[in-house]
């Protein structure tokens, strides 16, 4: 048997191997089994191995195949750092499996350690060609010096004279030679420097994508909770320096369990493009509106008291309230979706974590009060 087909038959599942070897993929090799595979059965043979972790990998965490678990299953399976293997591992251990939420964590923090290595690798790369083109710009410093001083010794003789026509035709045509290669090298240098200024520059465009996409959510193009953390601690110590009020606030979309189980995953992922298009357009160089995990959202009031930020968000619920959605696959009504958010104002000398905590608790308080509704914390 071929290389390509040495997977272990109980690595594929039965049904696979149905199709392929039999009905219980046990019959014998076929000389022409190679030419009736198709191109998806010919995959799943040489991925057969993987494709098994994966579907475990779903089956011990509890969650479901949808595209994102699939990626998480992946990085953790083929790529991840021993340490996001053990925060997966932890977790698991800890609640018994995964759910969507702890899964769309563990994932951003997975993808943000991803980034982080393509920047260093590009800040690296960038180093070295910046330190090649200092080294070139350098030596075409000394060529052009060596340059000089052998123009100034030609110069000198051809001036004092005294030798022969042809002594003087010599020096001639050594001051020729020498402002030929001396513009040949410069043009080779010049060509040179080009090409590396070319490459840093690419490489600068390429840093500022990556830097882009370390800190943005890829379903809905807003700030990761990355880029929420950082922002927060400049905003806390601008509050701290001016003296001026300071709101967080967590939202968080209601029943949005029911809404993945009744219609799919890929319903479930417009509902939250949808309500992450409503939250930023409330985004102002004041407020700052975060995709923080899963279904749920995170947004910086500055220079807002905590009935500033409810008048905000409750805008934002009306607005929400208006929509009547339909799921775009099946044409069957989702009907209303709304938001509970938990609100809480900055306490002078109050920590992020602290301030976090207390806005985390008054969500849960606005969940438990009956949804739809915006709770502050004392």
């Amino acid at each position: 048997m071929s290389k390509e087909f040495d997977v272990p038959p109980t690595l594929v599942k039965p049904t696979f191997l149905a199709r392929i070897f039999g009905r219980n993929g046990d019959g014998p090799h076929k000389p022409h089994l190679r030419r009736t595979l198709s191109r998806e059965d010919r995959f799943m043979l040489r991925h057969a191995a993987l494709i098994e972790q994966l579907f475990d990998f779903l089956a011990h965490s509890g969650l479901d195949p949808i595209p994102d678990h699939y990626e998480l299953a992946w990085h953790y399976l083929t790529c991840a750092s021993a340490s996001q293997r053990a925060m997966v591992e932890t977790c698991m251990l800890e609640h018994g499996g995964i759910d969507p939420a702890q899964a769309a964590d563990l994932l951003d923090r997975i993808r943000t350690a991803i980034s982080e290595r393509e920047l260093q690798s590009m800040v690296d790369d960038a180093r070295e060609k910046m330190n090649e083109a200092a080294a070139l710009t350098d030596r075409s410093g000394r060529q052009v010096a060596e340059f000089g001083d052998a123009l100034g010794e030609s110069a000198a003789v051809f001036i004092k004279g005294g030798g022969s026509d042809a002594d003087q035709a010599a020096q001639i045509r050594k001051l020729q030679n020498l402002t030929a290669e001396m513009i040949e090298r410069a043009a080779q240098a010049e060509g040179q420097l080009k090409a590396r200024s070319k490459a840093i520059s690419q490489l600068r465009s390429r840093l500022a994508q990556t830097q882009k996409q370390a800190l943005s959510d890829p379903l809905t193009n807003l700030p990761n909770r990355r880029a929420f953390e950082a922002c927060l601690k400049g905003a806390i110590d601008n509050a701290d320096h001016s003296g001026q009020p300071l709101s967080v606030a967590f939202c968080d979309i209601d029943f949005f369990k029911r809404i993945n189980d009744t219609h799919g995953h890929a319903t479930g992922d417009r509902v939250i493009h949808h309500v992450a298009e409503i939250l930023n357009k409330a985004s102002s160089a004041k407020v700052h509106v975060a995709r923080h995990g899963g279904e749920e959202f995170a947004l910086v009031f500055e220079q807002m008291s905590a009935s500033g930020s409810v008048a905000t968000i409750d805008q934002i619920r009306l607005r929400m309230s208006a929509k009547r959605l339909v799921a775009k696959d099946t044409m069957l009504p989702i009907g209303e979706v709304t938001l509970s958010a938990g609100v809480a104002q900055l306490h002078s000398g109050e920590s992020s974590t602290a301030l976090l905590a207390r806005a985390d608790q008054a969500l849960y308080e606005a969940k438990n009060s009956g949804r739809d509704r915006v709770c502050v914390a004392i």
